[in-house]
């Protein structure tokens, strides 16, 4: 099975320009907790709840005069529609992402995440590897090695 026959692609992206309370309102509205970050169509980075609470408001900053930029991950991992759903979830639990941003030819066409493959694999056994793997507790602890 393809990432393309499971990935969401009914997704709205934040720009880099805007501020965290803008973003955190239109989660809400979504009942989301990850933002792709685009610019001109391009996926630049992604920004989550997490880096919201944590990163700014925990911090003692005003979300209203952050922006996404300086916030959102920089440094992605990515697939592609055409990627094997065993292969992402390998992936995912290897790079410990609970969603992967899918990318063809330059441009963001979907996101994936544990729930579609939860809801959509049907190898029990892959999910709850993948779990296992994402939920070790501290991502510089070097991840468990995911069974092929």
């Amino acid at each position: 099975m393809k990432l393309r026959e499971i990935m969401t692609t009914d997704f709205c992206c934040a720009s880099p320009s805007d501020s965290l309370s803008k973003v955190a309102g239109e989660m809400k509205r979504h009942n989301v907790g990850v933002m792709p970050v685009c610019q001109n169509g391009s996926l630049i980075g992604m920004i989550t709840d997490r880096d919201i609470v944590i990163q700014c408001v925990a911090a003692g900053n005003d979300p209203d005069n952050c922006k996404v930029a300086d916030f959102m991950t920089k440094e992605l991992i990515q697939a592609h529609p055409d990627m094997e759903v065993s292969e992402a979830a390998r992936l995912m639990g290897t790079e410990q992402v609970h969603r992967l941003p899918v990318v063809e030819n330059g441009r963001l066409v979907g996101v994936v995440s544990i729930g579609d493959l939860a809801i959509h694999s049907p190898d029990d056994k892959l999910v709850a590897d993948l779990l296992r793997h994402v939920s070790v507790p501290v991502r510089s602890v070097k991840p468990m090695a995911m069974a092929a």
